[in-house]
C-alpha cells in the first residue's frame, strides 16, 4: 500500500510539474503578445503552485520589464533568487535592470554569476544577457555577438538565437546580415509571427513603409491575434497620416488585448488621430483600472486643448506633471501647459513654460510671440516689445507679431515704430482691413493738430477694406474713420463730402446726436 501511494504520489508530482511547464509557455505567449495584465494574472497563480521556481519569477519580472515597470521587475527578479539561489535567470534579470541603470560593474557581476550557474551549457541565458546588451540604451553589441555565438553552438534549433543576432546586426546599421539572420528565423518555422514581425520591423525602420505592411499583413494571416503586429501596422498608418486605418487597426489590437494598458495606449492612438472627443472617452474608461497614469492625463490635457475646453485642459495637464516622472516630461508638454495657462488667463505661469522651451531648445524662437501676447496682455508693454522683436530678427514674424508689436508701441505713444510696425501688417495681409486702421490711428497721433492731414489716405482705405459682415464688430472704429474725414472736408469747406460722411455714420448709428447735429447745422 505504501508502494503505491508513492507511485500515486509522484505521478501527482509529474503532472503539476507538466502543467505547470504548459503553462509557463501560455504565459509567455501572453507576454510576447504584450497582453500583459492577463500575464501577470497568469503568473500570480503559477508561482502559488510553485513558490520555489525561479525559472518562473523571471518570466514573471520579464512581463513587468517588458511592459515598462521596471521596479517591479527589479523585485520579481529578486525574489526568485532569495527563493532559488541557483537558479541562473534571475540573476541575468537583476543584472539588466542594473545594466539600463548604468551600473555595468553590479551588471556584469550577476551576469557572471548566471553563466557560472549555468557553467556554460544554458544557452537561454547567453542569450537572454545578449537581449539586455542589444536593446539598451548603453548597447554592447561586441559581447551580445560573443554570447549568441555560444548559443547558436549549444542549440543551432534555436530560432531565438537568430532573431537576436539579426536585432544585434540591425543596431550595427546592416540590414542585410539582419534580415539574412531573420530568414534563418523563419526557415526553421515558417509559420514564426515573430519572425516575420522582425522582418517587417526592419523595413519600418529602414521606411520602407510598403514592405513592412506586407510583413505585418503576413504575420496577421497566420495568427490574426498576434497583437504587435495590428500595433505596428496602427503606428505606420498614423505616420502615414492615414487616420481611420491606424484606427481601425488598435481596434483590432485592444479586442485581442484589452488590458488596461492597452486601453491607454489607445486613448494616445485617437488622440494622434484627432479624434479628440473620442480620446477623452477612452482615457476616462481607461481609468477606471488606472487612474494613477500619468499619460491618460497627457492625452486628455492635448484632448481638452484642441476642443477649446481650456478650463478642463489646464486641470488635466496639472495633473499630469504632479504625477509623471519629471525625466518623462517632454517639451511639448511644457508647451501645452503654457497654452493651457494663456487661454485661461494665467499669462505670468505661461511665461515661465515658454522661456523654458527656449532655454530647453534655442531654435524655438517661435514661441517669443506667445511670451510677448502674454506680456501684451498683461500690458507690460516694454517686455511683449523686447520679445516681438526677438521673434521679428529671425526673419519668421508674421502679420500677427507686427501688429501685435505695433498695439505696444502705440499704447507706450511710440507712434513711429507703432506706424512702422503696421505699415508691415498691411505689407503681409493687403486684403484685411486691420493694418489700415492702425497706421491711420498712428498717423492721426502723429499729426494731432491736422495739419497735414496724413492720416486721411488710410482711414480711406480702412473704410474700402471693411466686409458687410465686419460692419458690426468695425462699428466704433467706421464712426472715427467717418468723423476724420468729414473734419477733413469741412476744412476744406466741402460740405456735399461733409455731409456724406456724416450720413455714413447715422447708417450704422441712426441715433448718434452729434452726426445728427452736424447735419442739421449743414442745411
Amino acid at each position: 500500500m505504501k508502494k503505491i501511494n508513492i507511485v500515486f504520489g509522484a505521478m501527482a508530482m509529474f503532472t503539476t510539474s507538466l502543467f505547470a511547464q504548459s503553462s509557463l509557455k501560455d504565459i509567455i505567449k501572453l507576454t510576447t503578445n504584450e497582453q500583459f495584465q492577463s500575464a501577470d494574472e497568469a503568473f500570480k497563480k503559477l508561482v502559488q503552485v510553485a513558490p520555489n521556481n525561479g525559472e518562473y519569477y523571471f518570466y514573471f519580472g520579464e512581463n513587468y520589464f517588458k511592459n515598462d515597470n521596471i521596479d517591479l521587475a527589479k523585485s520579481t527578479y529578486q525574489k526568485g533568487a532569495d527563493v532559488n539561489a541557483t537558479h541562473p535567470l534571475c540573476y541575468v534579470g537583476l543584472g539588466k535592470v542594473q545594466w539600463y541603470q548604468g551600473k555595468q560593474a553590479d551588471a556584469k557581476a550577476n551576469f557572471f554569476k548566471a553563466t557560472t550557474l549555468a557553467a556554460g551549457k544554458d544557452p537561454i541565458v547567453l542569450m537572454k544577457i545578449a537581449e539586455a546588451y542589444i536593446n539598451a540604451d548603453n548597447k554592447n553589441l561586441a559581447d551580445a555577438f560573443t554570447l549568441l555565438t555560444q548559443a547558436a553552438k549549444l542549440d543551432s534549433k534555436n530560432l531565438e538565437v537568430y532573431l537576436l543576432t539579426g536585432d544585434a546586426f540591425l543596431e550595427q546599421n546592416d540590414g542585410t546580415k539582419a534580415i539574412e539572420n531573420y530568414e534563418k528565423a523563419a526557415n526553421l518555422n515558417a509559420k514564426s509571427v515573430e519572425a516575420i514581425l522582425r522582418q517587417g520591423q526592419l523595413y519600418n525602420r529602414s521606411r520602407n513603409y510598403q514592405l513592412a505592411v506586407e510583413f505585418y499583413k503576413k504575420a496577421i494571416a497566420i495568427d490574426s491575434l498576434f497583437a504587435p503586429a495590428h500595433r505596428e501596422l496602427a503606428e505606420i498608418y498614423l505616420r502615414a497620416n492615414q487616420f481611420k486605418n491606424a484606427s481601425t487597426e488598435y481596434k483590432r489590437y485592444l479586442q485581442i488585448n484589452n488590458d488596461c494598458g492597452a486601453r491607454s495606449k489607445f486613448a494616445g492612438v485617437l488622440n494622434q488621430t484627432k479624434q479628440y472627443q473620442e480620446s477623452i472617452d477612452a482615457a476616462n474608461e481607461a481609468m477606471k483600472c488606472d487612474s494613477n497614469s500619468a499619460y491618460l492625463y497627457r492625452y486628455l490635457a492635448y484632448d481638452y486643448y484642441q476642443l477649446k475646453d481650456y478650463a478642463n485642459g489646464l486641470k488635466s495637464c496639472n495633473k499630469f506633471f504632479a504625477k509623471v516622472n519629471p525625466e518623462k516630461i517632454i517639451p511639448q508638454d511644457y508647451e501645452n501647459r503654457a497654452k493651457l495657462n494663456a487661454q485661461t488667463g494665467n499669462d505670468s505661469l505661461a511665461i515661465i513654460d515658454f522661456k523654458r522651451i527656449i532655454e530647453q531648445d534655442s531654435s524655438r524662437t517661435e514661441f517669443n510671440g506667445d511670451i510677448a501676447n502674454a506680456y501684451k496682455k498683461t500690458k507690460k508693454y516694454k517686455d511683449a516689445i523686447e520679445y516681438y522683436n526677438k521673434k521679428i530678427k529671425t526673419g519668421k514674424a508674421n502679420a500677427n507679431d507686427y501688429n501685435g508689436v505695433g498695439l505696444c508701441y502705440y499704447y507706450s505713444k511710440d507712434f513711429i515704430n507703432a506706424d512702422s510696425s503696421f505699415s508691415q501688417v498691411v505689407k503681409q495681409q493687403p486684403e484685411l482691413y486691420i493694418g489700415y486702421l492702425w497706421r491711420a490711428k498712428s498717423n492721426a497721433q502723429l499729426d494731432p493738430k491736422n495739419e497735414k492731414w496724413q492720416a486721411k489716405p488710410f482711414f480711406e482705405t480702412f473704410i474700402t477694406k471693411v466686409k458687410p459682415e465686419e460692419v458690426d464688430k468695425s462699428k466704433n472704429n467706421l464712426i472715427e474713420a467717418y468723423y476724420y474725414l468729414a473734419a477733413y472736408y469741412a476744412e476744406k469747406k466741402d460740405s456735399a463730402n461733409t455731409k456724406l460722411y456724416m450720413q455714413k455714420v447715422l447708417e450704422i448709428d441712426p441715433n448718434n446726436a452729434q452726426a445728427k447735429k452736424i447735419l442739421a447745422g449743414l442745411k
